[in-house]
């Protein structure tokens, strides 16, 4: 997908969720590689659109208002035969536990869907946390844009979003930081 693409879809889906009736607005938080493809700018596309939802259980629960909003993504991926998980929230559980505090703001209104986005220093951390070899161009991109040339920006980062330590024992950042430090 490309950007031009992921837009045309979000609106797609702001559409379908207006049109299912959904009283308020879903509020959501865009992540990985979507976020670098729209705001960094460093990438041509994306596979899909990593959200969390912001408002309402993450779609492992399956309530009323995740299954409408689950139909409303796959009414989206029907009409323009994309994968049914063009839009996933799988790393919510992930992200709602380590990270629960990512500081958004409203990007864009696409009628019932509101999309937020974090702060560019949570997405590092993000990335620092469960660094993989494919996140290395991201991973550098977000720090010629923030300025961090040293470990410990990049530590305070972390700790400014991820402050227990247990998690950054779990993902072993010691050793994603020395790495790329």
């Amino acid at each position: 997908m490309e950007s031009k693409d992921v837009e045309q879809y979000l609106q797609d889906l702001g559409d379908e969720l207006e049109a299912r009736e959904f009283k308020e607005p879903v509020r959501i938080l865009i992540v990985g590689g979507v976020y670098m493809l729209l705001m960094v700018k460093n990438r041509k596309s994306t596979e899909d659109v990593d959200v969390v939802l912001m408002d309402m259980e993450d779609t492992t629960n399956k309530t009323p208002q995740t299954r409408a909003f689950q139909a409303a993504v796959r009414a989206v991926a029907s009409k323009h035969r994309l994968k049914r998980t063009w839009m996933n929230d799988d790393v919510a559980y992930f992200i709602r536990d380590m990270a629960p505090e990512p500081d958004a703001s409203l990007w864009r209104k696409y009628k019932k869907l509101h999309v937020y986005l974090p702060a560019q220093e949570y997405i590092l951390a993000l990335k620092l946390m469960v660094f993989r070899l494919k996140d290395l161009n991201d991973v550098e991109a977000l720090r010629n844009q923030l300025g961090v040339t040293t470990r410990e920006q990049a530590q305070a980062i972390i700790d400014r979003f991820i402050p227990d330590k247990r998690w950054q024992e779990e993902y072993l950042l010691d050793e994603t930081l020395d790495e790329l430090f």
